[in-house]
């Protein structure tokens, strides 16, 4: 199951900070799916999924849609937050990948006698 809020950033003159209003929810479970608040924002949308790199539509795999609304709202007039993920998606140890080894530079020439001699 995933628990996805849209947020919005509203300034708030009298605490003269930012709060985050929630604009909708979204519940996937398996291959159900919920959305309550302003379901306009999320009618149509279609998402890439990270791993696979697939575009996805809310009734193509509805959990996988809902873990990757984060990415789709990241402009920040509009974020999406994962609430709740019972199975979250396997991270590996090394999140960079494997590390390869650092090119080797080599040291810069030394000038010879004749160039030296040329310069002075």
């Amino acid at each position: 199951m995933v628990v996805v809020e849209i947020r919005a950033p509203r300034y708030d003159e009298e605490s003269g900070s930012v709060v985050w209003k929630p604009l909708a929810f979204v519940k996937a479970d398996g291959g159900d799916i919920e959305i309550h608040g302003e379901t306009m924002l999320l009618d149509d949308l279609m998402v890439i999924d990270i791993p696979t790199n697939k575009r996805l539509g809310k009734d193509d795999a509805p959990e996988v849609w809902a873990r990757n609304l984060p990415y789709a709202f990241r402009a920040g007039d509009l974020v999406a937050a994962v609430i709740v993920d019972t199975d979250p998606p396997a991270i590996s140890a090394d999140p960079d990948g494997p590390r390869q080894a650092l090119p080797i530079i080599p040291a810069p020439p030394k000038p010879s006698e004749l160039s030296s001699r040329a310069i002075a």
